[in-house]
């Protein structure tokens, strides 16, 4: 599968990460302060506790709610069953990144929702 069907609007930040989203385990990219986007192996190794697989292998936009703060970022996850639940946040899949982008957007700066 080809990086585009993974991030079409968004570039990795390298071919490193590109590589790990298309041929990796599942894991979560989350937009950096360049916009692009990043492994976060922090949060995957998270995900993984609280889901810990099989994963099937197909892009899943969603954004990612903070049950705490209600702050909202997006996440490209390379699995949809990687996200599906979480004792600290929520996640709303989307259909495409766009989608996912601009629901992102529609919330404003600081992207906060109040659940």
């Amino acid at each position: 599968m080809s990086a585009d069907a993974w991030s079409p609007r968004l570039s990795f930040c390298d071919a490193w990460d590109r590589d790990l989203a298309e041929n990796g385990p599942a894991a979560l990219f989350l937009i950096d302060p360049d916009g692009e986007l990043r492994l976060s192996a922090d949060r995957s190794r998270d995900a993984w506790r609280h889901a810990p697989g099989p994963h099937e292998k197909a892009p899943c936009h969603c954004l990612m709610r903070d049950g705490a703060t209600g702050h909202v970022h997006y996440v490209l996850s390379t699995s949809p069953t990687l996200v599906l639940k979480h004792p600290r946040l929520q996640a709303t899949r989307y259909p495409d990144q766009d989608a996912a982008l601009a629901a992102l957007a529609a919330l404003g700066r600081p992207a906060l929702s109040p659940g």
